[in-house]
This record gives structure tokens, sequence and C-alpha cells, in this order.
């Protein structure tokens, strides 16, 4: 069972690295494999494996592409809002179920009964784009009321850049075949109130008498997560104390709350059902209480709105309890197999989330550390033994997906797990459970939950000042884990067993990976994907310099926490010796903020100190100059007068032994006429990124013949409102013969120019591509 269960999970995951979708019509082998899975032992495994690869792709969704007509298009779409509105800010999202799609009177019947992620933005004043929506009419969305709303459609597209998030992937795990944005012009209209989603209709009504009780309460996003599973209220701030503390599990619906739910109710039941004597002959106590426990569990699933990680967690808590009623004992490791054949089999794209082997990693810990050496009398050393195992056991998991390891976690979850088990999340669910009944006792339960979760917020924070708080490590190669795993089996065995201290040396690799770095004399240059903006980032053999952060996404979030710094972790830069901030631009210092915050920086410069609220900014002036590890930095422009604004950007010019690489900013003509005038020939380089992502009337010929580029790269977003990079300069710089690369098609683009090595660019859409990128 057990070997057959990771067979199966070995083909899921054999699927998953597909870059293509196989033909769907190799499923019809699937009666056949399995066939040879009961009848022939000898070939169990491969057939195992066999069935897993199969039952992943007859259960993958298909690929649904947006026709090619409705790209970028406006359209009138009818449907219900499917998922609670997500405000932040100015913006609302939310998924929306398609009903119909017209485009000019046309009946577009490919997209009925598909998903779209829309986003309805409150355009600031002045803005001419589009008319301002009426605010009452955004704060109306309700899950289940039918609309008619004109839209103007883009295909699934996420940033992709190394380290970071795949946002294509999740759109296509929800099942989302366009994003959009509503236009205000053609007022949106709804056609009917709550038609569908009655079970999130509550969770809506939930989190909406949340809000109202706790108006302006730091921690009420916090309790809608514990009590229904929206996570759209808790801040990315709050996101990285829990997750430096290494209780970020805690703060949303997973697998530890849905257990303490169950345990609690198998207590509750059991209690009452073995006082009760004319019951107990009936069914015996235990049963009754699995009952119970799996009924609460699973109205606890109901009420996360279904979420996968709570899905994921109802269904290994229901296989132990099933065995229970069942009167089945067996070894908890059956068990656990189960539960890991049940996930896959109801959900082959879960080993695509984090959580997937978080949870069963750490169940998995817990099973080792526990057999056949837990003590009743001991409980309390036992329990904070158990935290340092489950800490250390996923400390493969953790550093190969957040390059990022708590080191104080063990003590921040045996704080945080019974505070927020005894008293945040019973007064939470008990908030949410009074909302048809009582708004006081509602509005008294909310108010404990939120004094409970202030304290254990302060202490968190308390924690996090802590020196080594945090472990940061560049992101490990996978071949690290055939060491490492076995070293945690050892490590975590029974004190007595020789040879434990060798799981020390078999972590070294995980913990200390071979150094990947350019020579002396050579550097490594990426155009990251920020969509609309730029960032880059110059790596030496020592050095890391950041040349503009990229833009801000929304309220709370901007490219240097999306992008920028999950890459330089991913690098393993443990700070930024030079940040560059070309010019005050939003699109080039949106992600100062967050960057400064989640990495050390040395030095800051800047062509504009006094417009652009930087801390120790300097200022960059033309004749700057110095070297890191043999390649050579010069800051070209701009000169201490004569230019502002787009025109005033640093322009920075890198060259090491086998390769220069240009970066000009936004400048336009006349500063280009100037740096030629200057420079000359000096302005030679073979990767130029295009100046203000493609503009139209930029890059005179005098600066393209001075800089002679082998590559041409523009900074863009897909499908972006300003059409950028324009034809008529697209134009231009083909007739220069160079080779133009887009991020917003190429994903993050890297050169290594290093001695020995070929110019060619490393494209992380096409290199890294799976069946579910966009092409």
């Amino acid at each position: 069972m057990r070997l057959g269960a990771m067979a199966f999970l070995l083909g899921i995951l054999i699927f998953q690295t597909l870059p293509e979708l196989p033909a769907r019509h190799w499923t019809l082998a699937l009666p056949g494999v399995v066939l040879i899975l009961l009848f022939i032992p000898r070939l169990r495994l491969p057939a195992c494996a066999v069935t897993g690869f199969l039952w992943a792709l007859l259960l993958a969704p298909p690929i649904a592409l947006l026709p090619k007509a409705l790209e970028g298009a406006e359209v009138a779409v009818e449907g219900w809002i499917a998922t609670i509105p997500d405000h932040e800010g100015r913006s609302v999202r939310f998924e929306f179920e398609v009903a119909s799609v017209r485009s000019e009177d046309i009946l577009v019947a490919s997209l009925a009964g598909r998903r779209l992620r829309l986003s309805w933005w409150d355009e600031a004043p002045g803005d001419a784009d589009e008319k301002d929506a009426p605010e009452d009419t955004r704060s109306a969305l309700r899950v289940g009321d039918r609309w008619l709303l004109t839209v103007r459609l883009k295909s699934p597209r996420g940033l992709l850049n190394p380290g970071g998030f795949d946002y294509e992937r999740w759109l296509y795990a929800k099942g989302i075949v366009a994003t959009g944005s509503i236009r205000s012009q053609s007022l949106p209209q709804r056609l009917a109130e709550a038609e569908r989603y009655p079970l999130d209709q509550y969770r809506q009504r939930v989190t909406d008498r949340f809000a109202e009780q706790l108006p302006g309460n730091p921690y009420v996003g916090i309790l809608i997560a514990l009590a229904v599973g929206e996570e759209g209220g808790i801040t990315p701030w709050q996101w990285d104390t829990f997750n430096r503390t290494g209780v970020g599990h805690l703060m949303s619906i997973s697998g530890s709350h849905i257990g303490l739910i169950a345990g609690m109710a198998f207590a509750l039941a059991w209690g009452f059902w073995s006082r009760m004597p004319n019951l107990a002959l009936h069914w015996p106590a235990t049963r009754a209480a699995a009952c119970v426990a799996l009924l609460s569990a699973g109205g606890y699933t109901l009420l996360s709105g279904l979420s996968v990680p709570a899905q994921r967690s109802f269904l290994m808590a229901a296989v132990a309890l099933l065995a229970l009623i069942a009167m089945r004992p067996a070894a908890p490791g059956r068990i656990l197999a189960l539960a890991l054949l049940a996930v896959l089999v109801i959900d082959p794209g879960a080993p695509l989330r984090v959580g997937f082997w978080l949870s069963f990693g750490a169940v998995m810990a817990i099973l080792y550390s526990v057999s056949g050496r837990w003590r009743e009398r001991r409980l309390f050393g036992q329990t904070v033994g158990l935290q340092f195992d489950i800490t250390l056991a996923l400390l493969p998991p953790t550093l190969l997906f957040f390059q990022q390891f708590p080191v104080w976690s063990p003590l921040a979850n045996l704080i945080a797990i019974p505070w927020v088990g005894c008293t945040v999340l019973p007064l939470s669910l008990l908030a949410a459970l009074a909302t048809p009944f009582s708004a006081g006792l509602q509005s008294v339960a909310l108010d404990l939950a939120a004094l409970t979760m202030e304290g254990l917020w302060h202490i968190l924070r308390w924690l996090d000042q802590w020196p080594g708080m945090v472990l940061y490590r560049p992101a490990p190669p996978l071949w690290t884990l055939l060491f490492s795993l076995p070293g945690m089996v050892l490590l975590l065995a029974p004190r007595g067993l020789p040879g434990r201290w060798l799981g020390l040396l078999l972590c070294l690799p995980l913990l200390w990976p071979p150094s990947v770095a350019p020579a002396v004399g050579g550097f490594w240059f990426t155009l990251l994907d920020v969509g609309e903006g730029l960032a880059a980032v110059v790596k030496t053999r020592e050095h890391t310099l950041v040349y503009d952060t990229g833009r801000r996404l929304g309220t709370t979030l901007d490219t240097g926490r999306a992008a920028l710094a999950p890459f330089l972790r991913y690098q393993g830069a443990e700070q930024v010796d030079l940040l560059i901030v070309s010019h005050a631009d939003s699109q080039h210092v949106g992600g100062v903020r967050s960057l400064r915050e989640l990495m050390p920086i040395a030095r800051i410069l800047t062509s504009a100190p006094d417009q652009t609220p930087i801390d120790g900014a300097e200022w960059c002036r033309a004749g700057q100059a110095w070297e890191w590890d043999g390649v050579r930095f010069a800051i070209l422009h701009p000169p201490p007068t004569g230019f502002s604004g787009d025109e005033a950007s640093c322009v920075l010019k890198i060259e090491g032994q086998d390769g220069r690489v240009l970066l000009p900013g936004d400048i336009e003509a006349s500063a280009e006429r100037a740096l030629v005038r200057t420079y000359g020939s000096g302005l030679a380089a073979e990767v130029l990124v295009a100046p203000h992502q493609g503009r139209r009337n930029l890059s005179t010929s005098a600066f393209l013949d001075a800089v002679q580029p082998r590559y041409i790269l523009f900074a863009t977003g897909y499908h972006n409102r300003y059409g950028y990079p324009r034809m008529d300069t697209v134009a231009r710089y083909q007739a220069t013969g160079a080779t133009l690369l887009d991020s917003s098609y190429e994903g993050a683009l890297t050169f290594r120019l290093e001695p020995g090595q070929a110019l060619e660019p490393e494209r992380y859409r096409w290199d890294e591509r799976r069946y579910w990128t966009a092409p």
C-alpha cells in the first residue's frame, strides 16, 4: 500500500513536469494498466506509476484559449458572480461564471459555462480613459447575483520569474480562461439577486458582518480567514510576520484547524455518549464520536468555501475517522497512504501546491516521532520535542519552495497553536455560526477574538525582532533531497540509534548547496518580467545590483515583493549592494518600499532624490564609476544640469570581459543625442534595454548606430493599454539587425556574459514551460 501510493504519486509528478498535454486517447489504456496492477504482482509498482500518470491526464482540465478576436476587445458578458468579491483599495476582484458573451452583437458560445477573473477599478479623478463607476454599485456586488457587464478581456497571463509565484498555474487550476477589467462607460446592470451559490452567500454575509462589527480593526482579516477561509483581508506585512515566525499555516483554514475541530468534536461527543448507557449499548461511543467528528470537519470544510487545503485536510481526517467507524484499526502509515491516494485520486493537481508537501510532511513527522515513543507522563516535554521534530522535518520543502527557514518556529508554534486553537479559532467560529441568530453574541465573540489575536500578534512581533529569526539560503538543487531526506530520518530517529549524527552530514548539501556565481570578470544580467515597468538584476562574483524596481500591482502588492525579492532569494543574494532607481516614475520606483523591507540595501542612487521619498538616497551623476569582481560599471547620464523627468534617467553601462549591457531608463531623443555627442562609440553594448518600453519616436538612428546592439529587450506588459512597443519603433529597431525580445512574451530574460560562453538568452517562459503556461 505505502509503496503503491508513492509510485502513484511519482507518476503524477512526471505528468506535471510536461511542457504540453499529451493526447487524451492515451487514457484509453487506463483499464488495461489497472488490470496489470491487480493481477501481475511483479509489475505492480510500475503499473501504479503509469496509473498515476494516466489518471492525471484524464482529470487535467482542458487548456481553454481565449478566442483571438476577443483579446483586448470590449464585450458584453452576462453571468453570475461566483466568488466573494475581494475589495482592495480602489479595486474589487471576483470570479465570474459566464452565461453568454456578445461581441458586436455576435454570440460567442465557446465561453459559456467558463469562468473569468474580473477587476473593477475606481478610476482616479481626471482619468480620461474611463468614467468613474459609482462606489455604491461596486459595494453592492454579491456572490450569486446575475449581472450584465462590459469587460475588456485578456488571456490568462502572469509574471514569470525564477523563484516567483506561478499565477498562470493558479488560474489554470481554478478553471479561469481569461482575465478582464470592467468598463464603466456602459454602466453594469444587476439582472437578478441570489440565483446561485447559497453557501458562498452565507460566507459573504459572515464576512460583511465581521467587517461591520470590527471597522478598521487590523485583525479582522485574520478572523475572517479563520472563520470562512477568505484570506484577502490579511495584509502582506502580516503575512511576512507570520511566515518569518513559522505560524503562517495557522492563519488560514488548513490541516491543523480541520484536525482541531475534528478532535474537539470527537472529545465532546465521546464524553456525552459514554455517559448515556442506553446509547452506548446500542452503538459504541468511539464510533458515534467519530461520526460527529467527521460531520464537524465536513461542516468546517464547507464553511471554508471548499478551499483546496481544507478539502485535502478533510480527506486525510476522513480516512482515519472512517477506519474508526468501520472498527477496522490500521497502522498509522497505512492510513496515511490511503489518505495520500484519496487526495491524489480526487485532485491530481495537489502536488503542484506547496501546502500538499507541508501537510503530508508534517503528518509523517508526527507519526515517525511519536510511534512507540509517546509517554503521557512527559506530556509537556514531548510536545516541545514534537514541535522541534516537525520544524526540522519541514526544512527540505521549506528551503526548496521559499529559500528561507524560520529558525525559532518551534517556540512560536508552541505558543501560537494552543493560543489560536483554544481562543481565536473557537471564538471566530462562534461568531460565524451566530450570524443568523444573534448580533449581540456575535459582537461579544468577535471582540474577544480580536483581543486575543492582538495579544498573539504582539508576541509574534516580539519574536520577529529576535536576531537570526530566519535563515535565508539559495534555492537548493533537487538532488540535495536524495541526501537530506534520509538525513532527516536519521536525525529524527530514537535516541540511542548508532550513527544518528550522520544525518547532519547528509543535510549539509541542502543547507550549503554548491555555490553558483559568475566567474571573475563575468556577470549575469536578468531583465525580470514585471509587466508595465522595469526591474533588472546584475550579479557579479560577489555583488548584486538592482536597476529599478517595477510598479505597484495594487494597494498592498508591488513587483518588489512579487518578483524582485523572490528572485534575489532564489539566487542566494543576502543583500543588494547597490539599488539604482533611474527616475521618479511609478513604473520604476513602485517596488522600492517592499524591497527595502525584505532585503538589506547597502546604497541607493537615483536621479531625483528630492522627488523620490527614499531615505539615504544619493544623486546619480554622469562620471560615477566603480569596479566589482573585474566588471566595470559607469553612470553615463544625467549631467548635473540640463535634464529633468524621464530625460534625466540614470543611464548605466556594465562592461565585463565578454560583453556589455546598456540600461538607459526612460530617456528620450534629446538625452540620446547628448549621449552620442559625449561618448560616441563608447556607448557600444551587445545588450540594450529599449528606452521607455518602446514608446513612439524614441531611439534615434545615431543612438542605435553608436550602441550597435545584438539584442534589444523590451520591458512591457502583455497587451498593455499603451500599445508598447509601438510598431514604428519596433521597425526602427528591426532595421539594426538586432534580435528583439519582449519580457511579456518571454518571461524573465537572462544573459550570462562570461568568458568562453556564447551570448544566448535564457527565456524563462520557454525554458521552464509547463502545459498550463500561456504560449
